[in-house]
């Protein structure tokens, strides 16, 4: 049975609550517990606290829609770099007497890849996303592999790709983070139970609720959950889950993981739903999202982490981590995404013979743009919140040569609305009115209108506004007659300092980032697509 990439919609709450009572034991048997391992480490994620059960009771997989396998890998993670990072996978291997176990990832839920197409998608290696959607600079996340196999002896786990924001890809905290909330959270003999509200216009086909359990010295030893179904908007879903039994015989980790009694706990809850057949078939982009929306919260109460985690300490020892394997095989390879913006060689002898005249600005420009468009170059890019342009400030009519205005731009929004525009006249006291339709999957629109003798000569401008929120004014001049010819010289688009840069970059006078600063600028300013 091979798993299925779900492509939905998330969102994430958590709270982290203590428990008045001491630890349920103090010494924990040796009964076997696999071997963990980090085998290869990674700049902006620390994996600081992980464990492997190659057995649990049945009981829980066969009582739990939350519960994937009779074994898990389970642990904290957290972000120690100064980016929020998105679209984060944990991977992982199992091995038994040195063997490494095949297809041990075929019951893995969520597996949240951007740009990752089901086709290529090798749907037996054991990854998943940690439970929470973006991490930003300093906050904690858990995360849970289901091996698809019990009985290992030994496990590796390691971080092998992420996404960086970029919002004109879509990636960003206002796609990916929307809020749950947790309320009424009563402990009743072990029994956590409560109550989770979603004020989001979302509804959310699939929900869970889940418990992570520390012992006295601050370690991860257990998470537990419970599936509460679909949630629509402004409505609320009861969960329970049964932590820990009092007084119950702790003989193995096994037991430990189900009756275990925490020193404290964190409660989180997470929810999705499905994208819609067909929704993002006119938009290439987002068709390279794995989801529609994601989202979190923070910690109860408004916590970046887990209580359980010192970060400052994590992100100051980073350095100091140490690497190791179930194998002590030198050729073994851990598949892992290399995030620096890394710049081909030709493209740096591109930028030189711009910078001495030897080919044309557009060439250069057009090699940047191919850099961008197929992925090879990286950039954190932001993007604003609405945008409206005209593809002109004079238009040009006539009796037989006539152009077309075209209003283009984005508004991000949940809800699905039109944009309503005046468009004011020369010396006419009353605005003609009209809309346009937003799409809903990019946020993206764009509307014609054509023109002829009929639109009298003069200063026109154009007032629009979207849910209450007004674009900025936009001023266009119709000229009537024919659009004049000329063969002047285009002037440069790229400003001198760009092309300056471009040739110390070329001269390794500077280095990468820099250069990368300058096609950020472009990109921003328009001179350049990466749509």
């Amino acid at each position: 049975m091979k798993s299925v990439l779900i492509i939905a919609i998330v969102a994430v709450a958590m709270i982290g609550v203590m428990v008045p009572s001491v630890f349920a034991f103090t010494t924990m048997p040796d009964d076997g517990l696999p071997d963990g391992h980090i085998p290869v480490l990674d700049d902006k994620i620390a994996i600081v606290d992980h464990y492997g059960y190659n057995y649990v009771q049945e009981s829980l997989k066969e009582n739990s829609l939350w519960f994937h396998s009779s074994s898990m890998i389970f642990g904290d993670l957290v972000n120690v770099s100064d980016d929020s990072l998105y679209y984060v996978i944990i991977r992982g291997n199992v091995y038994q007497d040195g063997k490494l176990l095949d297809g041990t990832g075929y019951s893995q839920p969520y597996v949240f890849r951007y740009n990752f197409p089901l086709e290529e998608n090798d749907q037996t290696e054991l990854a998943i996303s940690p439970w929470k959607a973006s991490i930003r600079p300093g906050e904690s996340a858990q995360f849970s592999l289901w091996p698809g196999t019990s009985g290992w002896d030994c496990y590796e786990v390691w971080i092998e790709s992420y996404e960086l924001e970029n919002k004109f890809k879509g990636i960003s905290d206002e796609v990916l983070r929307n809020d749950l909330e947790i309320k009424s959270v009563k402990d009743e003999r072990g029994v956590i139970k409560g109550k989770i509200y979603n004020p989001s216009d979302n509804l959310l086909d699939h929900s869970v609720v889940l418990v992570s359990k520390y012992d006295e010295n601050g370690k991860l030893f257990a998470i537990l959950g419970d599936y509460t179904g679909s949630i629509g908007p402004d409505k609320i879903k009861h969960f329970q889950i049964p932590a820990y039994l009092e007084g119950y015989p702790i003989k193995s980790h096994g037991d430990n993981f189900i009756y275990g009694k925490p020193a404290n706990y964190e409660i989180f809850a997470w929810g999705y739903n499905d994208w819609e057949s067909g929704e993002t078939n006119n938009s290439p982009e987002f068709d390279k999202h794995p989801i529609k929306f994601m989202g979190e919260s923070k910690f109860y109460p408004d916590k970046d982490r887990s209580d359980n985690v010192n970060i400052e300490k994590i992100i100051k020892n980073k350095e100091n981590r140490e690497v190791s394997s179930c194998l002590n095989d030198p050729d073994q390879v851990f598949v892992t995404n290399d995030y620096v913006a890394t710049i081909p060689d030709w493209i740096k002898n591109n930028a030189g013979w711009w910078a001495s005249n030897a080919i044309e600005e557009k060439e250069f420009l057009s090699s940047l743009e191919y850099l961008l468009k197929n992925e090879i170059l990286r950039i954190n890019i932001p993007r604003e919140k609405f945008n409206m342009e005209l593809d002109s400030q004079t238009y040009y009519v006539s009796k037989y040569d006539s152009q077309e205005i075209k209003i283009s731009g984005w508004y991000e929004s949940h809800k699905q609305s039109t944009i309503s525009c005046e468009l004011w006249k020369p010396n006419e006291p009353f605005s003609d009115k009209f809309t346009i339709l937003r799409e809903y999957v990019d946020d993206s629109f764009e509307q014609p209108i054509s023109l002829n003798l009929d639109w009298n000569p003069g200063e026109y401008t154009l007032e629009c506004s979207h849910d209450d929120v007004d674009f900025a004014p936009l001023s266009f001049v119709i000229v009537h007659g024919d659009s004049p010819k000329t063969d002047e010289e285009i002037k440069p688009k790229i400003p001198s300092w760009i092309k300056n840069n471009a040739g110390w970059w070329a001269d390794d006078i500077i280095n990468d980032s820099t250069f990368i600063t300058g096609i950020e600028f472009l990109v921003k300013e328009g001179l350049i697509s990466v749509d």
